[in-house]
């Protein structure tokens, strides 16, 4: 039996939060913006670029301003990723990866990260050929929590929804899968155990290493 497995990439593939901490905190201090881990972790880490400005600066924020925001929190990032020899993965995720593929089944990227964000971090990796279909921020009309990405992914698969499971690292992504209809295996790399289980994961681990394949297959025939 084929089956797919759809990975967020923030979180899950790269162990990004290091490099969006700084791109943020330059960012907002260059806004004036007085800026703590606390502000990181509870209005930035997990949620789309649109969603973290205005809870920032507040829903009315105007949208030329947003996007000019964004562009520069992505370009910080973008310039601090491209100083790095090589991107910090997720522990054992390529193993992991490794495993499915040797297995027959079918890998996809669904990620709220733009173009150049995603190219430059599985590059980075050493990932580039990895994903035989990569969903991200152009791509869909509705970003995370809306289950759009996740849709999208398994559409792009060709596989029942019944056949796939959704790794996640972050609370609207988890919402986002969820409300796609598909188990998710939880990434507690921005989050403890405890809140993502919280969110109705199937599973919660630190990272891949304490993953078994089997275990994954027998979560997605359960389901």
């Amino acid at each position: 039996m084929e089956y797919g497995f759809i990975f967020d990439m923030d979180g899950v593939v790269i162990d990004s939060n290091p490099y969006h901490k700084i791109a943020w905190e330059s960012f907002l201090d260059g806004q004036g913006y007085e800026y703590d881990d606390q502000t990181f972790d509870h209005m930035l880490s997990g949620r789309t670029g649109p969603t973290s400005l205005k809870l920032l600066f507040g829903n009315d924020l105007p949208e030329d301003l947003l996007e000019q925001y964004l562009e520069e929190v992505d370009s910080k990032y973008q310039g601090i990723l491209r100083e790095q020899e090589k991107a910090i993965p997720i522990a054992g995720v390529h193993d992991f990866i490794s495993r499915v593929k040797n297995g027959g089944h079918r890998l996809a990227l669904a990620t709220s990260a733009p173009p150049l964000n995603i190219e430059m971090g599985l590059e980075k990796l050493d990932m580039t050929e990895t994903f035989e279909i990569i969903i991200g921020k152009v791509d869909v009309s509705h970003g995370k929590p809306h289950p759009e990405v996740y849709l999208k992914a398994v559409g792009k698969l060709g596989l029942p929804k019944e056949n796939c499971i959704v790794f996640e690292d972050s609370k609207a992504g988890i919402q986002s899968a969820l409300a796609a209809g598909l188990p998710v295996v939880g990434i507690a790399s921005g989050h403890s155990k405890e809140e993502l289980l919280e969110e109705g994961v199937s599973l919660v681990v630190d990272d891949f290493t304490e993953l078994q394949l089997e275990t994954v297959l027998a979560l997605i025939r359960q389901n």
